[in-house]
Parts: C-alpha cells; sequence; structure tokens
C-alpha cells in the first residue's frame, strides 16, 4: 500500500512547493503545457465534479460538471501515511481531481478556474464507449471494507491441461500494483450484460486459487467470454455456473486498483518461448490448416523445443520452432534447426493450446 500511495504522490512531486511545507501544493493550473499535458496522459481520469455524498470521509459520491478523462459516479482520497500527506472531502466542495491508482492525492485537485478548464479541454480524452455504461454507487458495506490481510498465495496455473482458461485475463494496468491486488479488490460483478449487480468483489472476498498465474506471483481472472460491446464475463469463485459473472471494461477501468482486459493472443504474442500445455506430439504445418502438408514434427517434451510466435489468424498462429530449444537451454545448443509453419494455438473448449513460463527460464 505505501508503494501504491508513494507512486501515485510522485507523479505530482513537480507541484509541490519547494519553500513551503512538505504538504503545501502549487498551483497545477500555472503547469507548463507539457508538464499539464503529461498530469492528463499519466491519470487514469481527470474530472470537474462536485461532492454530493460522503460513504467516508475519503470516499464521496459526485456530479459530474465535465469530465476530461474516464468514467464514473465516485472518488476515493489518498489517507496520510508516514510517506505521503492524505485529505479527505467535504461536502458540497467543487474541484478539478485528477486520480492516480485510483484515488485522488493531496496535489491531485484544483480549484475550476476557467483557464485550467479551458487548457484541460484542449488535452480532453474521448471516452464515448463508456457514456451509457452504468456505473453502480458502491454500498456503505463496500465502503466500509479495507485493505485485506495477506492469503497464501496458491493460484492456478496455465500449463495444467486440463484447465480452461476462456480467452483472456484481467488483472490491475500498472505493475506495481499486481502483488496481491485482490488485497485491495473493489469491483462490481454483474448478473448478465446490462443487468443487476450479483456481487461486490471486496478485499479477501476472492481466493487466490480462483486465479490463474500470469507473471512471477501475478494471478489474474480467467475471462471465459468476451463480447464485441466491451462486456466481459470472468471467473471469480466456486463452480463456473455459480462462480461467474459478467463486468465491462468501462467498470474495469473505475475498479480499485484499474484493472484491463487482455486477450491471449495479444499476451502469448510478446511471450517466448512458447510450449504446448498438452505434452503429446504435434505438427508443424505449411498453412493453417489440418490437412495442410507437414513441415516438422513438434516432441512431446516441452524441454526439447522452444516455440516463437509471428503471427496469429483465428485459431492458428504462425510460429518459429527451434529444436532443441534455443531460448532456455544452458549451455545453449550448438547445433540446432529452426523450422517456421503453422500450428493450432487455441481450442473451443480449453482455449490457449499454448502456454508459457510465467516466471521466466
Amino acid at each position: 500500500m505505501i508503494q501504491r500511495i508513494a507512486a501515485a504522490a510522485a507523479l505530482f512531486a513537480a507541484l509541490l512547493s519547494s519553500g513551503a511545507l512538505a504538504c503545501s501544493c502549487a498551483d497545477i493550473s500555472r503547469a507548463t503545457p507539457a508538464r499539464l499535458a503529461d498530469f492528463v496522459a499519466r491519470a487514469e481520469r481527470v474530472v470537474h465534479a462536485r461532492v454530493v455524498g460522503l460513504q467516508s470521509p475519503y470516499e464521496a459520491r459526485i456530479e459530474v460538471i465535465e469530465s476530461f478523462k474516464g468514467s464514473g459516479e465516485r472518488l476515493e482520497a489518498q489517507r496520510g501515511s508516514d510517506a505521503s500527506c492524505g485529505f479527505s472531502f467535504a461536502p458540497g466542495e467543487e474541484r478539478v481531481y485528477f486520480v492516480f491508482s485510483g484515488a485522488v492525492n493531496l496535489c491531485g485537485r484544483a480549484a475550476p478556474s476557467a483557464e485550467l478548464l479551458e487548457r484541460l479541454r484542449k488535452l480532453k480524452v474521448a471516452d464515448a464507449g463508456c457514456e451509457a455504461i452504468v456505473h453502480p454507487p458502491r454500498p456503505p458495506a463496500v465502503f466500509a471494507v479495507e485493505e485485506a490481510d495477506p492469503s497464501p498465495y496458491e493460484p492456478l496455473y496455465g500449463y495444467d491441461p486440463d484447465l480452461a482458461l476462456g480467452v483472456g485475463h484481467v488483472r490491475p494496468v500498472h505493475e506495481e500494483e499486481r502483488d496481491d491486488w485482490p488485497r485491495r479488490l473493489k469491483l462490481p460483478v454483474f448478473t448478465a450484460p446490462g443487468g443487476e449487480v450479483k456481487i461486490w468483489l471486496t478485499p479477501g472476498s476472492v481466493g487466490g486459487d480462483v486465479l490463474v498465474e500470469t507473471g512471477y506471483e501475478t494471478a489474474s481472472f480467467i475471462v471465459l467470454q468476451a463480447r464485441p460491446d466491451g462486456w466481459l464475463q470472468i471467473r471469480f469463485g466456486g463452480p463456473l455456473a455459480s462462480g461467474a459473472g459478467w463486468v465491462h471494461r468501462c467498470h474495469l477501468d473505475a475498479a480499485t486498483p484499474r484493472l484491463e482486459y487482455v486477450p491471449w493472443e495479444k499476451l502469448l504474442a510478446g511471450a517466448v518461448p512458447l510450449y504446448f500445455r498438452d505434452q503429446s506430439p504435434r505438427v508443424l504445418r505449411k498453412a493453417p490448416s489440418n490437412e495442410a502438408p507437414a513441415i516438422a514434427n513438434i516432441p512431446a517434451d516441452p524441454n526439447l523445443y522452444g516455440i516463437q510466435p509471428l503471427q496469429v489468424r483465428g485459431d492458428w498462429a504462425r510460429v518459429r520452432v527451434s529444436v532443441p530449444s534455443r531460448h532456455c537451454a544452458d549451455p545453449k545448443p550448438t547445433r540446432f534447426k529452426v523450422y517456421d509453419g503453422w500450428v493450432r494455438w487455441r481450442g473451443p473448449k480449453l482455449g490457449p493450446a499454448l502456454w508459457y513460463y510465467t516466471r521466466g527460464c
């Protein structure tokens, strides 16, 4: 938590008055054009709003007067700590708020002067896709839930050949927030796209054993379905029939911490080497078809080959296969063969047939 707060506060370090108290802030509207543009680019949300209700001194319901980036009907304030200065909302206050790492820090609020508003209008980030998406207000019980105690790290592992991985994953946008992020999670899950809220996921409500490891001790929600209109079906616990629900990408953007959806083909495109989850012999083909001529055989043992993705076309991927693997072997082999061809990387039932070393070689 301290690391998260410090990272957000650092973005406004240049606005701190050098000759004043440590918790005083310079006028954001006087920032240089380049500096203000950088603040807007880095911020998750920039909004001119009025506080219309408080769930706590640090969590406010707002009336949006003008939005410059992002969406939603609530804001969270950064609490004070040994590493940073905090503040609390006041009923009826009207400010321009900058949100970083899910919260507004002391220097991320400014008087809505005509000069500042005009400058922000020139930097406005279009977000039309979220205008029609309802953001449910957080119930008092959700507001009251603080960060959960650490829990044992017991995720699912993608190399399990029987694990249904769906179409992609959801995890925090920022790398520094991916360490045990369910301890801070606040996210509404819906019964159906555009339906009623099924459950609010809160700190401690999601067990590690329903998340899949996608990085070094970093776990993600499994996305079972992704619709073109932005609705995602995620698995959050229990049997799939009862432990799954729907969220919109706009809800991920407004969640604590801020989350994002990444389809598996995008994640796997940057992962080297890849290997097949089901350890059985495969055939590298000349074209994306089971009837295409064979180029080479791929061994069953993933230690004997390495796959580099080159192109994805539907359920097929053009890859470069080295036999033996050049990627993780120590020492590197002096003799190896390299083949370019096509493999079926995804199936309708279990999702990706290919996986990667989430903790490196």
